[in-house]
């Protein structure tokens, strides 16, 4: 009797030991394991009808591809995020996976990618492909006044499209997103709230310099295109570059880059829509290979409690040094001196003095081709600097903007900085032609050097009355480029949004 007991105790322990060791070998699953991180890394862009190529929404999307799934997440270069973690606050659009998260499904497509029992988790919702934020869709959805006609091929310069602002009175938005209607087309836009050119309403004209006629862009009184103004109009154009040094900043809405395109602020920050401004939907594109429309919509979701700060959207740079020497600009529309042949580190800094306390909510860097790497600095009145943001590897395929978990607070009398270096040279794979000089210009064969942040001037708070004090500017550029007042000139701008000077 003993012996039996003792043989059938051996017999459970070794098939609890063989049970343990199978739990132990097996794979990890979709139903599980993975789609849980798919749902929560990866399906904003990998889903039907964003710009992703392939759904991983379902097991059946994802199956055909998980050997590239497994490269990509195990050299980190999916889901795209390129600020350096050795630096800077944590971000909470961060899309990185954790070691563990990566173990997970490198250990799953060793394993043979099983489905798993049961089903997956739900995956986030979507509605007509819009973002649900705080559980609702957005509030408003806002068109681009008429679809464009992308051509197969040929090269599209940066344009603009404005339309009717839709509003009677201000909107105070604490989430926007920006949709293309033919994501495969479109490299980058954005949508700003301004005020028509001087001198101009809408009509018909040209949407570019020799570029097809459209509808909805501002038209002079004598039938020029302001779209269409030549570089060799250089008068207009240098009072063009001066007011939109002044102005455009003021009221950009948001950005669009692939992955990227949704924004939302914290509890008491906002954006105004003012009823004021029209809205100006700046687009770029890139031709397919076959013809196509689009037709970009903007979501607002209006502000739930009552707003106390307006978040702007401003670029670095009241003063820039270029490979060690300070850059002045002698007129409004000087540009910075060319990129030298072959240069492979060439260095440009911008910096902005603080003049009144901000609160700090994001950092976007924007480059092109040639564009290396970006540093912002903060520099605080006591003298101590904090690296906020640091991208080594710029990509111009992939222009994140990286918005701070807590904000940062920057007291007046602080700076901040954004540093940049150019590779021009053979090395960098990107570049088109490391034997010719760059020049600058909206267009991605050009260069740009833009360091924006998203602030709010803490001093200003919506509803106590007037707002924004600005100092003189230098080179005609106001020192922290807020409002939309006359240029040199204190001034403030009251709730409604109108300028007293």
């Amino acid at each position: 009797m003993l012996a039996a007991m003792r043989s059938c105790a051996l017999t459970l322990i070794v098939v609890a030991v063989t049970a343990a060791d199978s739990s132990a070998q097996s794979p990890p699953t979709f139903n599980q394991d993975v789609a849980r991180i798919l749902y929560e890394k990866c399906v904003s862009c990998h889903r039907p009808g964003e710009v992703a190529p392939m759904s991983l929404v379902a097991y059946e999307d994802a199956r055909p591809w998980v050997r590239a799934i497994r490269t990509r997440v195990a050299a980190r270069e999916m889901p795209p995020w390129f600020a350096d973690p050795r630096f800077g606050r944590p971000f909470i659009n961060d899309p990185r996976l954790t070691d563990a998260e990566i173990q997970i499904v490198v250990a799953w497509v060793d394993g043979g990618a099983p489905r798993g029992s049961g089903g997956p988790p739900a995956p986030p919702s979507f509605v007509s492909g819009w973002r649900t934020f705080k559980n609702r869709p957005p509030d408003a959805i806002v068109e681009m006044p008429a679809a464009f006609d992308v051509p197969a091929n040929g090269a599209l310069p940066v344009f603009t499209l404005w339309s009717p602002n839709p509003f009677k009175e201000d909107k105070f938005i604490e989430a926007v997103e920006l949709r293309p209607g033919a994501v495969d087309a479109v490299h980058h836009s954005d949508v700003t709230a301004r005020t028509l050119p001087a001198g101009t309403t809408l009509g018909r004209g040209a949407a570019w310099p020799g570029g097809p006629e459209v509808d909805f862009v501002p038209v002079y009184a004598d039938g020029t295109s302001y779209n269409g103004l030549t570089a060799d109009e250089a008068a207009r154009r240098a009072a063009l570059r001066a007011e939109a040094f002044r102005t455009t900043d003021d009221y950009r809405l948001l950005f669009y880059v692939p992955g990227g395109g949704f924004q939302q602020f914290p509890a008491g920050a906002v954006k105004r829509v003012s009823a004021q401004n029209a809205l100006a939907w700046g687009v770029h594109y890139t031709p397919t290979g076959k013809p196509t429309k689009d037709q970009h919509r903007l979501g607002l979701w209006y502000a739930q409690t009552p707003p106390a700060h307006e978040v702007i959207t401003k670029r670095i740079g009241e003063a820039h040094i270029i490979e060690g020497k300070e850059f002045v600009a002698q007129s409004a529309d000087a540009e910075f001196p060319a990129i030298p042949p072959h240069a492979g580190d060439w260095r440009i800094t911008a910096i902005t003095p603080i003049q009144d306390d901000v609160t700090l909510y994001a950092l976007w860097p924007h480059m092109h081709l040639r564009g290396k790497d970006m540093t912002f600095i903060a520099t605080y009145p006591d003298g101590r600097e904090e690296i906020l943001l640091h991208v080594p590897k710029y990509d111009f395929q992939w222009q994140l903007q990286y918005q701070l978990v807590e904000p940062v607070h920057l007291p007046a009398g602080s700076t901040i900085k954004a540093i940049g270096h150019y590779d021009n040279s053979s090395g960098n794979k990107n570049n088109p032609r490391p034997s010719a000089p760059v020049s600058w210009s909206e267009q991605s064969w050009d260069e740009m050097f833009n360091g924006w942040m998203e602030l709010s001037v803490d001093k200003d708070v919506i509803g106590r009355g007037s707002v924004y004090t600005l100092a003189t500017p230098k080179n005609d550029r106001v020192s922290l480029g807020i409002g939309a007042g006359p240029p040199g000139r204190v001034f403030v701008r009251d709730v409604d949004g109108s300028v007293r000077t």
